[in-house]
């Protein structure tokens, strides 16, 4: 429920994203549009401030008026009699730029500066609006894909955007507007105007292509102390291994000039010169409509909230797959699901479909034990092994999130799949729903105690994941956003060390970053029946080290769907998992593409916890 009943008689609230100095977000779902929007609410103890209540409709009516293809919209607004308000903002289907980079890393030149001349054609046409953003940052600048397949922005939050007339750098009560890193001298103190946006460009195309910033501190006091009077830092010192020319380091560098006066006039001119060193033959294209499924995230920002999920990347140039996690920031969030693509690139992907089956065969028939000639690759038949021993499984669904979006799939899931593995094979299980953190890791230990060396566990996890550095984490429906409540892939390790009597063990994970879980090898290689008696400890990961496409249908997940249509195969047979997951991935990654967000499962084995190269079984129940 929201604080205002008006939003609820016009609108079908479907998940608080967050909260924020100004208000609360929502996503919503137009009753009368059957239309996926954003509502941000003016807070009801707010409502008796005069100046914050001017603020939120000035903030209204200024979006209201913008029209760009690079810049989110604003759609509606309305304030009652007793002050309260909201405003409708435009559902942004991409992936937010700082996402791109915790999985990426650096951004090849080209992509760089197309997204730098799309955006600067948007802040060129705020600017002649007589505004600035002065949020500029890769949280703010959202991905998407154009037909073409090239990559689209589009610019949101501007819901902190300051008109030039107005003339101040602080908000009323004081408030710092905008991220430190990102911020430009003058908001620090002094007259800004539309160059404030130029220099907070010029360290997010820094940060775009070499995934390090120009200015560093030990806190934010230092950040800002090397802001105001310590030049960038070199490219060569931050990244030595990458290939910038002279000529984008020099553009960058203009736009990094402590004095407004030495930058670019405006924004045509920096991009007109990013044009020329990065070599941008087009700058704008129309996206791609998407219908919707998922969540991107950001930090904090005065008063705007955006909350994180699980997501699917866009596809990216010469890339595979990008990233999503979350915490509180601005009111944008992305959902997505199948669409129709045109003629020619439906055919185009049919034919990649059947050549990629028909080297699956090629790859079967090469990878057969060579011990038996005449026995599918992966398929062990019964009498191969006196005994698998016992079966037990820990399957986890995370949806409804008491600080984070909740997620339509993932009970769904976790439902079916405790389902098939405890009716098709067997398993016992013991499943959970919603459960803490404390919840997760004490049910882990209690089913891990139970092992004796001839048995086997398998933990399923679905719900929201996160990458931290290079570790992965999953987040219960308790997490916070000072990741108190959290598991770590450590605590999933430490339960694996301390119960080393089980024979095999695999984590089939179904969240973002899933792939940080494997500090390992790849173990997507075939398996016979002569690895029965080692121990194994491997881990699926539905989109390796990256964020993944939540919910195609509502019901399941794009990777639990593939994962339960193999595993209900009327013709199963005892099989490996690396002959279960090679017929996941396929069709994982045709249904994705399919989406137009392509995902990459990935099969990996868990390091430094006594894996021995053995694999793990699925074995139907008789």
């Amino acid at each position: 429920m929201t604080a205002l009943p008006e939003i609820e008689s016009r609108f079908e609230v479907l998940a608080k994203l967050g909260e924020g100095g100004m208000g609360c977000v929502y996503k919503v779902r137009h009753r009368d549009l059957d239309e996926l929007q954003i509502v941000k609410t003016l807070q009801a103890h707010l409502s008796t401030n005069e100046s914050l209540r001017t603020r939120f409709i000035n903030e209204a009516r200024r979006g209201m008026k913008l029209r760009h293809p690079h810049i989110a919209g604003v759609h509606d607004f309305h304030v009652g009699a007793d002050g309260t308000g909201y405003i409708v903002m435009e559902y942004v289907h991409g992936l937010n730029l700082r996402d791109v980079l915790a999985a990426r890393g650096p951004l090849p030149v080209a992509m760089v500066g197309d997204i730098a001349v799309q955006t600067l054609d948007a802040l060129a046409y705020l600017h002649d609006e007589r505004f600035v953003h002065r949020d500029i940052s890769p949280d703010n600048i959202m991905l998407m894909t154009s037909p073409d397949g090239r990559s689209f922005i589009k610019l949101i939050d501007l819901g902190i955007a300051k008109s030039l007339e107005a003339g101040d750098t602080m908000t009323a009560t004081g408030q710092f507007i905008g991220k430190v890193s990102y911020a430009s001298p003058e908001q620090f103190g002094g007259d800004l105007d539309h160059r404030s946006d130029l220099y907070s460009l010029g360290v997010v195309l820094y940060k775009l292509l070499t995934n390090a910033d120009p200015f560093v501190g030990a806190d934010y006091r230092e950040v800002i102390a090397a802001q105001l009077f310590k030049p960038p830092r070199r490219f060569d010192d931050v990244a030595p291994n990458l290939h910038i020319s002279e000529a984008v380091q020099q553009v960058i560098f203009r736009a990094l000039e402590k004095e407004p006066a030495a930058r670019y006039a405006n924004a045509t001119e920096f991009g007109e010169a990013v044009q020329q060193a990065f070599g941008v033959t087009a700058s704008r294209q129309s996206p791609r409509t998407l219908p919707a499924a998922t969540v991107v995230t950001g930090d904090t920002a005065a008063d705007a909230t955006q909350v994180s999920g699980t997501l699917a990347a866009p596809t990216l140039p010469d890339q595979t797959q990008v990233s999503g996690t979350a915490k509180a920031a601005a009111p944008t969030v992305l959902e997505r699901r199948p669409f129709a693509h045109a003629r020619s690139l439906a055919i185009a992907l049919l034919t990649l479909i059947v050549l990629g089956a028909a080297a699956a065969l090629w790859w079967q028939e090469r990878a057969s034990p060579a011990a038996a000639p005449q026995q599918k690759a992966g398929v062990v038949p019964a009498a191969a092994a006196t005994s698998y021993g016992r079966f037990y499984a820990v399957v986890i669904g995370e949806s409804q999130y008491q600080r984070f979006e909740s997620l339509p799939t993932p009970v769904n899931d976790a439902r079916a799949v405790a389902q098939v593995l405890e009716n098709d094979y067997g398993f016992t299980v013991t499943r959970l729903e919603n459960a803490t953190g404390q919840e997760i890791v004490g049910a882990l230990r209690t089913a891990a105690q139970k092992l004796t060396a001839a048995d086997n566990l398998l933990i399923y996890y679905a719900g929201h994941g996160e990458l931290l550095g290079e570790k992965g984490w999953w987040k219960p429906v308790d997490a916070d956003f000072e990741r108190t409540n959290w598991v770590s892939s450590s605590m999933i390790d430490d339960v694996l060390r301390d119960n080393p009597a089980a024979l095999r063990i695999l984590i089939v994970a179904d969240s973002c970053y899933a792939g940080a879980l494997a500090h390992g090898i790849d173990a997507e290689t075939a398996a016979g029946a002569g690895r029965l008696a080692k121990r194994s400890r491997m881990v699926i990961s539905s989109g390796g080290v990256a964020p993944i496409i939540d919910s195609a249908d509502g019901e399941h997940s794009i990777f639990t769907r593939a994962l339960l249509e193999v595993l209900r195969d009327p013709n199963r047979k005892t099989t490996d998992v690396q002959t279960l997951f090679a017929a996941t991935k396929a069709r994982v990654i045709d249904a994705a593409t399919r989406a137009g967000y392509p995902q990459r499962p990935q099969l990996a084995v868990i390091a430094g916890v006594g894996d021995e190269g053995g694999t793990f079984y699925f074995v139907p129940r008789r």
